[in-house]
């Protein structure tokens, strides 16, 4: 199975994955996804450079720290911030 086709699996039921609804525990899932797969389908980098310039954000944080203060400054869950701005992203 490829990321494309499980992260859709994730997003209807994180906490099946990882402990918390927490994007810092979907970090650490993808981070040995990505280890053991060595996929061309690794997006964490274009994702990250794609929400630095969309949100205007420092350049010494994770992916993961993006989504948390895009989440915090909204209110709501990172997870669910993830997802969303990771389907833009595909777009």
């Amino acid at each position: 199975m490829n990321i494309e086709e499980l992260l859709p699996y994730i997003e209807k039921r994180p906490q099946m994955y990882f402990r918390e609804k927490n994007v810092l525990f979907l970090e650490a899932f993808l981070g040995g996804f990505f280890l053991n797969e060595h996929s061309k389908d690794d997006f964490r980098y274009d994702f990250y450079n794609w929400l630095q310039k969309k949100f205007n954000l420092e350049n010494n944080l994770t992916w993961a720290d993006f989504i948390e203060i895009i989440s915090q400054n909204e209110n709501l869950n990172s997870v669910d911030v993830f997802f969303r701005e990771y389907h833009l992203f595909k777009k």
